[in-house]
């Protein structure tokens, strides 16, 4: 990625919510998806984008924020057209780089039209394929845009709109500027903010508000394929706003407008959790909220993707915070992103009621457990397994032990222990890791932005904290 933006100004260029290309004057894409055909498992996109004459190339997102690998699913984008004043142009795929298109833009022409189809055929939505069964559905929009080569997100302004089936209500963090039965504009935003809010629907929708007296807001919004499925108890509420409350303890500031936990309950659209700055893209099983066995194992699902929104995306390793979505991601400091994520996400799954201090007790013993008889950790530095994340994140389990897996979430969670652990002998209980994580993800509440750090700015917090080797 060559050398590293100044932390200020990456701050700067990062800030959401498109600010930086408010100010610049940039023009606007209009991106209106239609999921009418999302019971189908397809989206139909059109996309109308500001052009200058001549030769032009438009890229589909590549690095998708949240996998740190190049997962963008170029393979299920279909259908492909462009137009100019009503005419087709001509395209070519680039013959090296897949995810780049490149046209002619005739004379006198100042926008194209594209119009593109998603196949969403893949069983796992997170921020790779989509995916919809006939009762909802989940559209992370980085699956239905193009934008110009070479530009930076946060300078592309994008006013999308979405067309859902007949009855379907949805959820997003999205701010709507209008709406008109079953088509919802938002408001325009950053192609960074676009692609960091994702959209759940379906036609059996619930919201429920957490911590009204708080400002600024959280919800969760739940679809369902049924109307059982979304049954979610009053200890459960209770429960996640405690979790709002103990975050609040923790970091001592909340870097974002607005907060929508989005939760799809469904055994046929995937299972994953996927971080954003305002909101979370969750999903569990159908029973998941009525079933006790499935509800210990997901507890600390929620928790873990709403700390991201302190450590990941407020602070975020240098290495991942890329200028746009086509510029390679430098996982190194995963062990910090997601496995003091995973730390922290389960110490408030327990502190918010969520697990029993025993059941968390409990998931700690059996991921040491784990770690020990993990016979890759003999070959393979816990660093190795971050860097290469794009090696590891879709193989299988076979000869998991000696190749290892995504193990900077498990064995980072017994490092940040053990952290957390020595910082309470250091200071003879005075200090713990709470400490760190005030100065560290603290700071001043307000709009979502992005501070990036590096090893050493780990180091230098902690040392702040209590001073050792």
């Amino acid at each position: 990625m060559g050398k590293l933006l100044p932390s200020l100004l990456l701050l700067f260029v990062l800030c959401d919510p498109g600010l930086f290309a408010a100010a610049t004057g940039a023009s606007v894409i209009h991106a209106d998806v239609d999921a009418t055909d999302a019971p189908r498992n397809i989206f139909h996109a059109r996309l109308t984008i500001p052009a200058d004459q001549g030769a032009f190339t438009l890229v589909y997102p590549k690095w998708i924020p949240g996998n740190h690998r190049p997962s963008g699913p170029i393979a299920n984008l279909t259908g492909l057209r462009f137009e100019a004043a009503g005419k087709p142009l001509a395209w070519q795929r680039d013959p090296v780089d897949m995810y780049a298109f490149h046209i002619n833009v005739p004379v006198g022409v100042n926008e194209i039209t594209a119009s593109l189809d998603e196949i969403t055929t893949s069983d796992s939505a997170g921020a790779t394929g989509a995916a919809a069964s006939t009762q909802l559905l989940d559209l992370n929009w980085n699956q239905v845009v193009l934008y110009p080569q070479g530009a930076r997100s946060n300078a592309v302004q994008v006013a999308a709109s979405v067309t859902l089936p007949q009855g379907w209500k949805f959820g997003t963090a999205l701010r709507v500027a209008h709406q008109d039965g079953q088509r919802a504009e938002f408001d325009a935003v950053s192609l960074t903010t676009l692609v960091d809010s994702p959209l759940i629907a379906g036609s059996h929708f619930r919201q429920v508000p957490l911590a009204p007296a708080n400002d600024p807001k959280h919800v969760i919004d739940m679809v369902g394929e049924s109307d059982a499925s979304l049954a979610i108890s009053q200890q459960d509420i209770t429960a996640y706003q405690n979790l709002v409350a103990e975050t609040g303890v923790l970091f001592d500031a909340r870097h974002y407008r607005h907060y929508d936990f989005l939760l799809t309950l469904s055994d046929q659209v995937g299972h994953h959790g996927v971080e954003h700055h305002e909101s979370s893209d969750n999903s569990v099983g159908e029973r998941t909220l009525i079933n006790p066995g499935l509800h210990l194992l997901e507890a600390g699902l929620l928790p873990h993707e709403f700390v991201h929104s302190w450590n990941g995306k407020y602070r975020r390793p240098a290495g991942l915070a890329t200028p746009n979505y086509q510029e390679p991601m430098i996982g190194e400091l995963l062990w910090v992103y997601e496995g003091l994520t995973d730390y922290l996400g389960n110490i408030l799954t327990a502190r918010s009621g969520l697990w029993s201090p025993e059941q968390y007790r409990e998931a700690l013993a059996l991921t040491a457990a784990a770690m020990d008889h993990t016979a890759g950790r003999a070959w393979r530095p816990l660093e190795d397994t971050a860097r290469s994340v794009q090696i590891l994140r879709l193989m299988g389990p076979e000869w998991e032990s000696w190749r290892r897996s995504l193990d900077y979430y498990s064995e980072g969670d017994l490092i940040w222990l053990e952290v957390d652990t020595r910082i309470r002998q250091l200071t003879h209980n005075t200090r713990s890791l709470d400490d760190f994580c005030r100065a560290f993800h603290g700071g001043q509440s307000g709009l979502p932005q992005v501070v990036t750090y590096t090893f050493d700015d780990v180091v230098k917090a902690l040392n702040a904290v209590a001073p050792f080797d």
